[in-house]
């Protein structure tokens, strides 16, 4: 059944939504349904003519529309269809507008930001730098700062709990040993003076990896009396805190007269066998003279020290190689505790006798007995009375060489040559890096810990030269003492033989502690001051052998690939050794090819650092060998070397080793590398050469002929010269008296001055980068690098220290050697070397100060050299090609050679 018609409500238009609600209630109260009219309206006229429902469409009213009450269904209107409700409809109404989702969307950005955060803090590494470093320490101090307001997290830093030091009055160069202790792991400690400046020395985490007993080791070079603090760093946040030391610094006492008293006359002295008495009145021969107080140098300490008896079992050739005074010592030490010892005894076998030269070495014997005072006597009266002269003071302790600063000159800065760089860890660019703690390179006496002998190319971060300790050298002559026979290897292209390029051996003396720590041979172990010859060889080994008589101390280490660089050795003395690779194609592999550091308590490889482009490396050049030789950076524990992929390596090594328990070493290195590229293509990046340092500034040059400085606490580029060509040869550097810092360097002819035909020899100044005088010499190019200069310049000191001398290869008259003044490049003298020569010139010093100079010229041809008047005074002929660069000890010269009849390691006696 059919409802009547029963009008809808009128729809609310558009304009209505801005009514009130009360409006629109008064408006729908007093308004009838639709359809109707109101009380007060006038009726609506009916038609004239009625209603008829058969009229015709056209000519009736449309009928009011009836609807079933089940069928009627009210509009909808749906948001997900734009069509069904046009923006020009003229009805609105609020029951059809969309749901809002604005507090879903919110919801869901807060709970992704949350997760974010969480995902940094758990996830992100502590030490990551860059965005991922920052982005770290935001959600840290979020995240602790909120856990700190609700009371799950404690801000505090760790506590600490013990600094201290066994002595609280110490002497100028002795080791001082500090320990921290604290109450949670911590980072690294530090220990600044009452000024706030910061002690230098070493930081060694004792209870790795909990982190929470540290020693700190440094050798304070100053008189003072100061009151020391310690800082602690927690998550790159150093905190001072109030725990303090009071210590005592002064210089050691001056070394004790010994007095040798004059004996009373004998009423009757009795004459030895066979010895007339001389014409009466005669008694020069029987009065003893007055004796001076004297203080005995120590090659005459044999006068008053017991004297070792040979055993007459022992064959003369160990006789020679023993070390009289070091063996009295060594024999005293190893009976002692330890603890009980000086430190710096402990530190050296030969703590205050200075070495005699090998001719004046007793035989190394077990057996020695003690002559009585009165059969001294029977040497005769000539020996007892010839007294020495009295000793001069002994040298004041070194001093750490003076804080210097780099600035470039206008004309040498970066952006000259569009050079464009960054520090990268891994392969993620660091922005804004600073090192934690900076490296501070010394030289000289100040690089090692203790005086070990030669450790890297060229001694130390200046390299200047490659010589230790002095020798008296009175026929001014050269003879060969022993000949080691090498090894060769066959590559992809050619067939390899003995010592490369720079090639120069490491000459060590290893102190007690770590010797016995060691896989040295059996019949080695036992050698009084042991002083091993280390070096790389072309056939891809480490070799090991006796300074005395070149006999094997240990097997080789072998890498099984070529090796061309020097071997450095860790400037503590602690038992690590590293050393570069030439070639990674062989006939039949092809293997890694980098920068190895390797423990020598098992010769097992501690760090690999790869020369290729990898995911976790980005670099310009491809070339992965590693010429240069790298430095052992002891006050920060660090490790600096180039490559020839163009990159700068600087490792915190985060070594760990006990000297009280010299078994194992472990490293944790940290590798922070600068990437950099001026105005050049990108294979020329590449660098041959090794790094000179002088504090926390590297110096070094590439194939394009750019030197530079740069700064390895930012990792970043401080000032660049152009060189004008590839710059193989490693720089030199010398602290002049007005404490400028002179630069030597010199260039080999190759792509850019392949027409010109000039190597140029220069002096820069190391601290802004300007040229202080330059010398061209003729000089042929070579497809092998090898015109101009490669081998490395001698820094001239005590007689010749006016002088820094240059070895030119290829001249037009086949190679020279060439004395230059520091101070204006002007010729002083120069030697003429018929075959050429790419071997580093090595200066040997008399104790007088007398320098002789020894170069190697490509044929195996020694020249000893007058260093004041460059004449020539001997030479020796090895009869094999020398490329490799000397290191003398003393009075002993190790070289070696590199042909396929004559591929040896040398030890040259210099009488």
């Amino acid at each position: 059944m059919t409802q009547p018609y029963q009008p809808q409500q009128p729809r609310n238009r558009r304009a209505d939504r801005h009514k009130t609600k009360p409006e629109k209630q008064e408006e729908t109260a007093s308004s009838y349904r639709a359809g109707f009219p109101k009380e007060d309206a006038a009726p609506a006229p009916l038609p004239l003519d009625g209603y008829d429902a058969a009229r015709p469409v056209q000519n009736r009213p449309v009928p009011p529309r009836v609807y079933e009450e089940s069928a009627y269904q009210a509009p909808r209107y749906d948001a997900g269809q734009a069509s069904s409700k046009p923006d020009d409809h003229e009805y609105f109404d609020d029951e059809y507008l969309p749901p809002r989702r604005w507090p879903f969307v919110l919801l869901g950005v807060i709970l992704l930001l949350v997760l974010s955060i969480a995902l940094s803090y758990f996830l992100i590494p502590k030490d990551a730098g860059g965005f991922l470093g920052t982005v770290k320490s935001l959600s840290t101090s979020i995240v602790d700062g909120g856990l700190g307001l609700v009371g799950l997290k404690k801000s505090d830093p760790p506590r600490l709990i013990k600094f201290d030091t066994p002595e609280s009055n110490v002497q100028t160069g002795v080791k001082t040993i500090f320990t921290f202790t604290t109450d949670k792991a911590i980072d690294g400690i530090r220990i600044l003076d009452e000024v706030g400046s910061e002690v230098k020395g070493v930081a060694e985490v004792v209870d790795a990896p909990n982190n929470t007993t540290w020693t700190f080791t440094a050798i304070l070079d100053k008189p003072m009396t100061a009151v020391l603090s310690a800082g602690i760093l927690v998550d790159k946040t150093w905190y001072q805190t109030d725990k303090t030391v009071s210590l005592t610094v002064a210089a050691p006492s001056a070394t004790p007269e010994l007095i040798i008293p004059t004996p009373a006359p004998a009423p009757t002295q009795t004459l030895p066998p066979q010895t007339e008495l001389p014409p009466e009145g005669d008694q020069s021969g029987f009065v003893v003279p007055d004796i001076p107080l004297i203080t005995p140098t120590p090659a005459q300490l044999s006068d008053i020290l017991p004297v070792f008896t040979p055993n007459p079992e022992e064959g003369s050739a160990s006789a020679e190689q023993a070390d009289e005074d070091s063996a009295a010592w060594e024999e005293m030490a190893e009976g002692l505790p330890m603890e009980d010892l000086p430190m710096e005894e402990l530190s050296a076998e030969e703590p205050f006798l200075e070495e005699p030269p090998i001719e004046s070495q007793a035989e190394d014997s077990e057996n020695y007995e003690t002559l009585p005072v009165e059969e001294l006597g029977e040497t005769g009266p000539a020996e007892t009375a010839d007294l020495p002269d009295p000793t001069p003071e002994p040298a004041p302790t070194a001093s750490p060489m003076p804080e210097l600063v780099v600035t470039a000159a206008e004309k040498q800065q970066p952006s000259k040559f569009n050079q464009t760089e960054g520090a990268y860890l891994g392969s993620k660019k660091q922005s804004g890096y600073q090192r934690l703690i900076p490296i501070n390179a010394q030289g000289g006496d100040l690089y090692t810990f203790y005086p070990a002998g030669v450790l890297t190319f060229r001694f130390d971060g200046m390299r200047q030269n490659a010589a230790f300790g002095t020798a008296d050298m009175p026929l001014d002559q050269m003879s060969i003492q022993w000949q080691t026979d090498l090894g060769s290897v066959r590559t992809s292209g050619e067939t390899l033989y003995g010592v490369g390029w720079t090639g120069q051996p490491a000459i060590v003396k290893w102190s007690l502690e770590v010797r016995s720590g060691m896989n040295i041979d059996e019949a080695k172990k036992d050698v009084k001051a042991l002083k091993e010859v280390i070096f790389a060889g072309l056939d891809g080994k480490v070799y090991f052998l006796d300074w005395a008589d070149g006999v094997q101390t240990r097997s080789p280490i072998d890498i099984g690939y070529p090796l061309k660089s020097s071997v450095s050795v860790d400037a503590i003395g602690r038992p690590l050794i590293a050393f570069g690779q030439a070639v990674s194609k062989m006939p039949n592999k092809t293997g890694d090819i980098g920068y190895y550091i390797y423990s020598l308590t098992d010769q097992s490889k501690a760090l690999f650092i790869n020369g290729r482009k990898t995911k976790n490396q980005v670099q310009y050049a491809t070339n992965g060998a590693f010429d240069g030789t790298g430095l052992f950076e002891r006050n920060s524990d660090s490790f600096i070397v180039a490559g020839e992929n163009g990159l700068l390596y600087t490792v915190k090594m985060n070594t760990v080793y006990d000297f009280n328990n010299p078994g194992t070493i472990t490293v944790d290195p940290e590798i922070i590398y600068l990437r950099g590229k001026a105005k050049q293509d990108n294979p020329s990046v590449s660098v041959e050469s090794s790094v000179a340092m002088y504090g926390p500034y590297a110096f070094y040059g590439d194939k394009q002929g750019y030197i530079r400085a740069v700064d390895t606490t930012k990792m970043e580029t401080l000032w660049m010269f152009d060189a004008g060509d590839n710059t193989d040869a490693t720089p030199a550097l010398d602290l002049n008296e007005d404490s400028s810092l002179s630069l030597y360097t010199g260039t080999t002819v190759f792509t850019r001055t392949r027409k010109d035909g000039n190597a140029v020899l220069r002096s820069l100044n190391a601290l802004t980068g300007e040229e202080n005088w330059a010398v061209k010499v003729k000089a042929k190019f070579n497809n092998e690098e090898l015109g101009g200069v490669k081998a490395s310049p001698l820094v001239g000191q005590n007689q010749i220290s006016n002088l820094v001398i240059f070895t030119v290869n290829l001249t037009d008259e086949g190679g020279a050697i060439m004395a230059l003044n520091k101070q204006t490049g002007e010729q002083v003298w120069k030697v003429p070397l018929p075959n050429g020569a790419i071997s580093s010139p090595v200066a040997v010093y008399r104790p007088d100060g007398t320098a002789r100079v020894v170069q190697a010229d490509l044929d195996g041809r020694l020249y000893l050299i007058d260093g004041l008047s460059g004449q020539v005074l001997n030479t020796l002929d090895l009869g094999g090609r020398v490329e490799g660069s000397p290191a003398v000890y003393n009075d002993i010269l190790v070289i070696g050679t590199a042909s396929r009849d004559n591929h040896k390691m040398y030890g040259i006696r210099l009488e």
